[in-house]
């Protein structure tokens, strides 16, 4: 009898042991399956380089991190139409939001913070003021982008290539949402500047007056004009506008502060410029003689912005605060004024086996798979977002 019992407590105890390893094991798999959704806010899936951010993202990102999920808004126009979707995104279970556009940052981090979601702008300027305000929200990770200096920069150089290139004296430019976006004002006041002291003239109204501008306005002095038309012209009835502004007087040069591709076709034989991304479109433009001067983003360039999101996701949002607050972490642009430059950084700037951040680049810098990964090794990456230090990387 006393055998029998030994017999039953040593049963009893095995079973207990088997039970905690199967618990065990099927909590570390349940771990693993876990998903983590990440929300992704555009203003226009079919604009390109929306499109080129999402295949990297969804097409590239979502292949080798497999517990990553992506949950794309649709066209986002209004600060209504952004927080309807940042509801419905929180209500699917999301725990990250991708902000590529943004109408009222505190009240959109505000909710994201309310309900335990991390917030990041992966490719973006926010103007310092807006930036304070929230800064110190633990949920508002920070944002990756050129800020406004080289935003400025990114037009001046544009408009002062095009003018030394003496191609028109007559310019027609596209300032975007420059009367909201500080990215667009900056591009519109760099342009602007540029053109006038190319010309040694001033503008009775200064650029940043002309930039912001909320209709169309034509100025002139001495040999150089110029009409600045507002909006964004993807939206197919303010392309319209654009294109029939430019045809009572067409202009020898369009800039723009945003993709011209919308209303290319109807631009005659302007020399076109623009600030956008390597983009197939782009390319086409440049083989056919139309576009002279691209200053782009590239598709792989949001890369460290998801290994920061990745982070947060994954428990280490802390490790990658700056003395506590969010980061502003700066990138560029590349240039390219011909086909030949342009096909060579696109072959780098997209593409799975050769990519100018590559899923090996982001591990390094994800926690939950190097333990050693810091801010500074993260901010160390994000800033070789040249094509030279791409190159390098390739190597």
């Amino acid at each position: 009898m006393k055998k029998l019992k030994k017999i039953i407590v040593l049963l009893l105890a095995l079973s207990m042991v088997l039970a905690m390893v199967s618990c065990a094991k099927k909590q570390e798999e349940e771990e693993e399956a876990h998903i983590h959704k990440i929300g992704v806010v555009v203003y226009d899936l079919k604009d390109e380089q929306v499109q080129a951010f999402r295949e990297y993202l969804e097409g590239y990102i979502g292949k080798n991190f497999s517990d990553v999920d992506f949950l794309y808004s649709a066209e986002v126009t209004t600060e209504e139409q952004e927080m309807q979707f940042l509801n419905d995104a929180i209500a699917a279970g999301v725990e990250g939001i991708m902000a590529f556009n943004s109408f009222d940052l505190e009240k959109e981090v505000e909710l994201c913070a309310e309900n335990g979601v991390y917030f990041i702008r992966p490719s973006s300027t926010t103007d310092p003021e807006t930036f304070d305000k929230v800064a110190n929200n633990p949920y508002f990770l920070g944002y990756f982008g050129p800020g406004s200096e080289i935003e400025y920069e990114a037009g001046y150089d544009m408009g002062a290539y095009l003018a030394d290139e003496q191609m028109s004296d007559s310019y027609f430019l596209l300032s975007g949402g420059a009367g909201t976006n500080v990215m667009h004002e900056q591009r519109a006041e760099g342009m602007l500047d540029a053109l006038q002291e190319a010309y040694g003239v001033q503008f009775e109204q200064s650029s940043a007056e002309l930039a912001s501008a909320s209709e169309p306005v034509s100025v002139e002095a001495g040999n150089l004009k110029v009409t600045v038309f507002p909006g964004y012209i993807g939206v197919p009835d303010v392309g319209e506008k654009a294109v029939a502004e430019f045809e009572k007087d067409p202009a020898g040069v369009v800039m723009s502060t945003i993709p011209v591709q919308a209303i290319a076709d109807s631009l005659g034989d302007a020399s076109l410029g623009t600030v956008d991304c390597y983009t197939e479109t782009n390319g086409e433009l440049f083989k056919n003689g139309n576009l002279k001067y691209l200053c782009g983003k590239y598709e792989s360039i949001i890369g460290p912005a998801f290994a920061a999101m990745y982070n947060a996701v994954t428990g280490y949002s802390e490790d990658f605060r700056e003395d506590e607050k969010a980061f502003a972490i700066q990138q560029g642009f590349w240039t390219s004024t011909n086909y030949q430059d342009f096909q060579k950084k696109y072959e780098l700037s997209s593409g799975i086996t050769l990519n100018a951040y590559s899923y090996e680049d982001l591990l390094d810098v994800c926690k939950a798979h190097n333990p050693e990964a810091n801010l500074n090794d993260l901010k160390e990456l994000a800033g070789a977002w040249d094509f030279d230090s791409a190159v390098q990387r390739r190597k």
